[in-house]
């Protein structure tokens, strides 16, 4: 329990700026890519229920599963910008880190990839 909060607070600050921004709303030609580790892909679910799947569902947009069963963030951050620019994409969702908690792979590596992925996002 305690692997699975820190993993969402560290997400979850990663994600925090300190500046506000408003974000608007996406046009409904615009392409979603989820990337990240198993989360992502849905291991363990349907192919039909993984969040990318059900997203789309809900949005009507197009979504990318880019989730790779297994992937630790440092091998994410290299294989992020080849997708970003492949799918060109309006909104990215990024759930990565859990397989580095699993390989005791220290926060702060961790912390630098997310990091390293979301300038490559931003960059984009």
């Amino acid at each position: 329990m305690k692997k699975i909060l820190f993993l969402t607070l560290l997400l979850f600050l990663t994600a925090c700026g300190k500046s506000e921004k408003v974000f608007s709303k996406l046009p409904s030609d615009a392409v979603i890519m989820a990337f990240g580790d198993s989360l992502t892909y849905g291991t363990g679910a349907d192919k039909t229920q993984s969040y990318p799947s059900v997203l789309a569902q809900l949005s009507s947009h197009t979504v990318i599963n880019s989730g790779v069963p297994g992937e630790i963030s440092a091998d994410g951050l290299k294989r992020l910008p080849a997708l970003l620019d492949e799918q060109h994409p309006q909104l990215l969702i990024l759930i990565h880190g859990a397989n580095d908690i699993l390989r005791n792979i220290p926060r702060e590596q961790t912390a630098a990839n997310l990091t390293g992925m979301i300038a490559e996002a931003k960059q984009y």
